[in-house]
């Protein structure tokens, strides 16, 4: 009997022989290059398991949710190959939404791969459940996934590999694929389903939005760009780091400044003479916020330009510029704010790499070197930060840290909390080190795992994670997981007393009524030493003195995975700060991102604003 090639992974097949539908979804998922599955074991994905347990490697971790920020952040930082999620029915299911939800917004690549109830067995509403364990997954994701669909029979490789690849863009994001339980062990005929080439009905996949042709995007930008007087880049995520780190001797060559989004801040190395910082509302750093406010030509590409980046206030943002944004959504750039001057629908790499080919810029006002110097003056360690603390600075200890990695490291940056917020403001990253971070959820809870997803994407580099108690408190048992697998996670738990940016929130505007934000409060957490130690994981305070660049990275300095306690003030101030005012009708107003607390020196202030238009 006539055999057919088999593919990587599986056995070679006979013409009109049956293989178990798992098997067969697996070598489809090897053949579009993943290699590894993060997955929490159950028995309504029992067949996906044994389908898959020999064709990836597949990393049991604690917690589902897990599973969904530790593939993330293993393709954000891939050297190679792709993961995905696989979770269970019901409660594997909605464990895993939270990571979707954060893809969906960050418009980040999510595969998950999800057991579900046997067909036979399926809900039909307003009946709410059926099956063991059951919950209508596909009516839960389908409003922040790309696609979400139940596999309520075998589909063809086809329609299977469209659905997969969807997440991958042009408009990145979370696909979620439940496949029932008597659907994974169906007998199939392999031939059969990679021979179909229709689509079944009423399971189209989602419209992609015609782009704009690169080359021309990039001839209106260079123009734009090239009889400015005060031009600024914004690289956002959506801009891979190899097009970026290839195009960065042109940029240093043209002399052009380039500011870089929360989502990208390895794209442009903190030491280049073109970075201009990293603005933001949050966590940004008011140098940039400055120079953002006082350009006149702004392109952004790939950057979303959500609130977070603009400010609350984004009638303020960039009051003097033209904007220009780049970005793969008409969606997105039609949603009203901030407002454009022209917005493309677009690939941001293809463009990116067009403009460099045709851009050039005189800088006839010593732009660049106004850009310079604002970043000197308006250093990313405010004073006010260092002023009546009674203990370590979060940020002095922060930038220390960053100063004592090595550029092969991996910095995971943890989400939320003074690890996320600290962590923009004043890490320095050397050229080629990779950074990763989930801002737009900006959920507690996400550093660990992100740490365990760059480990495996990077294996044989370091992992360097810095995250506060109580974000860490959110996901801990997946100490295990690097315990498990020896991963050299280098992680220092910043001990502030639990949730300081609530404890002060709840001091700015309800004049220190605090509830829920320590353990005076109500909290609890546990004696971290020990913690680690259960979990078979070196582990020791970091002494003040030690909290130096030289010494810290000699403590990193040794193999597998390490943790260090690092007490600081649990008061630490966080500026510069974008206040805002709660109005006699509950609303808010905020100032713009330029106007931030405190007020700089006046004399400064004069330097670093010669530009900037009068505000309202």
């Amino acid at each position: 009997m006539a055999m057919r090639p088999h593919l990587p992974g599986g056995s070679p097949v006979a013409e009109g022989s049956q293989q178990k539908y798992a098997d067969v979804l697996g070598d489809w998922l090897v053949a579009m290059g993943y290699t590894h599955c993060f997955m929490v074991a159950g028995g309504g994905c029992m067949h996906l398991i044994d389908g898959f347990r020999s064709r990836f490697k597949c990393i049991p971790v604690v917690h589902e949710v897990s599973a969904g920020i530790a593939a993330e952040h293993f393709n954000e930082c891939r050297c190679g190959g792709r993961a995905f999620a696989m979770v269970t029915t019901g409660p594997g299911l909605t464990n895993i939404v939270s990571s979707v939800a954060a893809c969906w917004a960050e418009r980040r690549e999510l595969l998950v791969i999800a057991g579900q109830v046997k067909s036979t067995d399926l809900l039909d509403p307003p009946l709410r459940q059926r099956g063991m364990q059951e919950v209508d997954g596909t009516a839960i994701m389908t409003p922040i996934a790309v696609n979400a669909t139940c596999l309520r029979r075998p589909i063809s490789r086809r329609r299977f590999n469209a659905l997969v690849q969807s997440a991958w863009g042009p408009h990145p994001g979370p696909v979620v694929i439940e496949v029932c339980l008597d659907v994974q062990a169906a007998p199939v005929d392999r031939a059969a389903l990679e021979g179909a080439g229709e689509f079944e009905a009423n399971e189209g996949i989602a419209e992609v939005t015609p782009a704009d042709d690169p080359e021309g995007v990039a001839r209106s930008l260079a123009e734009a760009l090239g009889s400015a007087r005060r031009p600024l880049l914004l690289l956002g995520g959506l801009l891979t780091r190899d097009t970026a780190w290839e195009g960065l001797a042109t940029l240093e060559r043209i002399g052009l400044p380039t500011a870089t989004t929360t989502s990208a801040i390895d794209r442009i190395p903190s030491s280049s003479p073109v970075h201009a910082g990293r603005p933001s509302s949050w966590g940004g750093q008011r140098s940039a916020n400055l120079l953002v406010a006082q350009a006149d030509v702004i392109v952004a590409i790939g950057a979303q330009l959500d609130l977070q980046q603009t400010g609350f206030n984004w009638l303020e943002y960039a009051p003097a510029a033209r904007l220009f944004q780049v970005y793969p959504c008409a969606v997105e750039l039609a949603k009203g704010h901030p407002r454009l001057a022209a917005g493309f629908v677009a690939s941001p790499d293809e463009v990116f790499r067009a403009l460099l080919r045709s851009l050039e810029w005189s800088d006839p006002d010593r732009w660049g070197d106004y850009v310079r110097r604002v970043r000197f003056l308006v250093p990313t360690l405010e004073p006010a930060n260092e002023i009546n603390l009674e203990g370590p600075s979060t940020f002095r200890f922060l930038r220390e840290l960053s100063r004592a990695t090595r550029p092969d490291d991996v910095i995971a940056i943890s989400s939320s909390g003074c690890g996320f917020t600290g962590g923009l403001q004043v890490f320095e990253l050397a050229g080629g080190q990779y950074a990763t971070t989930s801002a737009a959820m900006a959920s507690m809870g996400w550093g660990l795992a992100t740490a365990v997803g760059a480990a495996f994407a990077r294996p044989g580099h370091r992992v360097v994670l810095a995250e506060g108690d109580g974000s860490f408190s959110q996901n801990l048992q997946e100490l295990a997981t690097i315990r498990r697998h020896a991963l050299p996670v280098k992680m220092f738990l910043i001990d502030n007393g639990g949730y300081a940016s609530i404890r002060a929130t709840q001091r700015k505007f309800f004049q220190g009524a605090y509830v829920g934000c320590d353990e005076a409060t109500g909290l609890g957490f546990p004696d971290w030493i020990a913690l680690f130690h259960a979990y078979g994981i070196p582990a020791e305070k970091l002494a003040a003195s030690d909290m130096v660049a030289e010494r810290i990275a000699a403590l990193m300095d040794r193999p597998g995975p390490a943790a260090w306690v690092v007490e600081v003030d649990p008061n630490q101030p966080n500026f510069p700060a974008v206040t805002s005012r709660i109005l006699p009708d509950g609303s808010m107003e905020s100032n713009p991102i330029s106007r931030q607390q405190p007020a700089l020196p006046p004399e400064i202030e004069a330097e670093v604003t010669r530009y900037l238009p009068p505000l309202g």
